[in-house]
């Protein structure tokens, strides 16, 4: 790899096979999560992630390029966490609470790798693909801020239950 353009191709490859990764394991967090507007939210990400994957698709053509054949490691490596979650055997409450850790380390992940792949579209002239990566990192920004919302209402969730199980011990020591 010597020239820009030569690592921007690749991480694009990069971020293709990362968006099929994350699309995959949407399904699987869909079918886990137990709140309904949670359950919405990944299914709504999930076919946003169909459309991210058809814009990468649309920027190869673009720079008529070919994506490299390639895994994205981080994406497998976060799908790996995913699977190692559930080999603990966590209660449905703190699966959902995992889940949602690990939605945002990718989010946070994504947008740290759109940001980049925007900029260097800019720097080489490549203004359409930057176009259609900023669409992409606009959703995944949305979805992060989702997840921190989504989070912080499990949390509390699971303050107040932890509370009224205190409330209940006590009750049944007396």
């Amino acid at each position: 790899m010597d020239t820009p353009r030569e690592l921007f191709l690749h991480e694009l490859s990069d971020m293709l096979s990362a968006e099929h990764i994350i699309a995959k394991t949407l399904g699987e967090l869909t079918s886990e999560t137990q709140h309904d507007e949670i359950k919405a939210a990944f299914k709504e990400h999930g076919a946003e992630s169909k459309e991210q994957i058809k814009r990468l698709q649309e920027a190869f053509k673009l720079l008529g390029e070919k994506p490299e054949d390639t895994t994205c490691h981080a994406a497998e490596g976060l799908r790996q966490e995913h699977e190692a979650l559930h080999e603990e055997q966590p209660s449905p409450e703190v699966l959902e609470m995992g889940n949602l850790l690990g939605a945002a380390k990718t989010e946070h992940y994504e947008i740290a790798s759109y940001t980049g792949l925007v900029q260097i579209a800019r720097d080489l002239g490549e203004r359409e693909v930057a176009d259609l990566l900023k669409q992409n990192l606009d959703e995944e920004q949305a979805m992060a801020k989702r997840i921190v919302d989504f989070t912080k209402m499990t949390g509390k969730e699971a303050k107040q239950a932890m509370r009224e199980q205190e409330k209940a011990e006590k009750a049944a020591a007396r």
